[in-house]
């Protein structure tokens, strides 16, 4: 069966919404996963729109039917892989490797320097991004539950409404990159964007979104407990549980959430080519963006 490998066009997007869900089920099936809850049909397509805008998106067809597709955010000289997936029937066919090799040189020739992924559990993918060079770096733990918060632990740090000014500012520090794109995205889901202060000076930000904490950036290690209190406090506000994905390197947040009586309730994988920024002040987007 003959393969075609092209660049994404803003139409074959849903068809690639199609077969993220129908990868994503078997891939849970295969592992005997619950279904998480997961970005709606429209919700994604605005992702994906976001990505085919502001990076890379390849997609692999056969009989004018695409079958897999990669896309990867280009943030300066850092490349993270957005999404890779593959209808089940075409997963032991080397589709993916050759169409994930192709969004990597594209990345290259673009500027890209370092390159990493939030990986799922499946094997296959692991060792497909390990074998392009990507080696892993980290765990990706997530952590669930009613925080039970210190009432001291912000004393003397305010929050107030985040401008994307002084985000972009603690990206670049934190990340290496300014990335007022991201941010137009947060903004237009809604989620609750907060700059914190302390002195009058802004150390920090982070945004919440139906218990969510998340992105969330530190400017020095000595802000994080501060940070997390405010934010949890924000997200728990209604008697919601909150949630963070942290990188394994977040020791201080990994403490802070055993310390508030949150649970470890999974993990994933963060590969990459070389280290970048300063993960451990840190907390992601997500999957889509990190």
């Amino acid at each position: 069966m003959e393969i075609n490998y092209r660049p994404a066009r803003l139409e074959d997007l849903p068809a690639c919404i199609d077969v993220f869900q129908e990868s994503f089920s078997d891939m849970l099936k295969r592992h005997n996963l619950p279904l998480p809850q997961v970005l709606g049909a429209a919700r994604r397509l605005e992702v994906f729109e976001h990505c085919f805008s502001t990076g890379i998106f390849h997609v692999a067809e056969a009989r004018g039917r695409i079958i897999a597709f990669a896309a990867a955010i280009l943030r300066d000289h850092l490349w993270f892989l957005s999404a890779f997936w593959a209808r089940p029937r075409s997963q032991q066919s080397h589709v993916g490797m050759q169409l994930l090799r192709g969004v990597w040189e594209a990345g290259k020739q673009s500027g890209a320097t370092t390159f990493f992924v939030w990986s799922s559990i499946d094997l296959p993918a692991m060792a497909a991004y390990m074998k392009l060079g990507m080696l892993p770096g980290s765990q990706m733990l997530v952590f669930e539950g009613a925080p039970q918060l210190k009432a001291d632990a912000a004393a003397g740090y305010t929050a107030e409404p985040l401008r994307r000014s002084a985000a972009m500012k603690l990206d670049e520090l934190v990340l290496g990159v300014r990335r007022g794109v991201d941010h137009e995205v947060f903004i237009r889901a809604a989620w609750q964007g907060r700059q914190v202060l302390r002195d009058g000076e802004v150390v920090g930000y982070y945004y919440v979104h139906e218990g969510i904490i998340s992105p969330a950036a530190w400017a020095d290690r000595r802000h994080a407990c501060a940070l997390l209190t405010l934010a949890c406090r924000e997200a728990s506000a209604d008697g919601a549980q909150v949630l963070m994905m942290v990188p394994g390197m977040n020791h201080d947040t990994i403490r802070f959430g055993f310390d508030s009586g949150l649970r470890l309730v999974k993990f994933e994988h963060l590969f990459m080519s070389a280290s970048f920024g300063r993960l451990e002040q840190y907390l992601p987007s997500g999957a889509p963006l990190f």
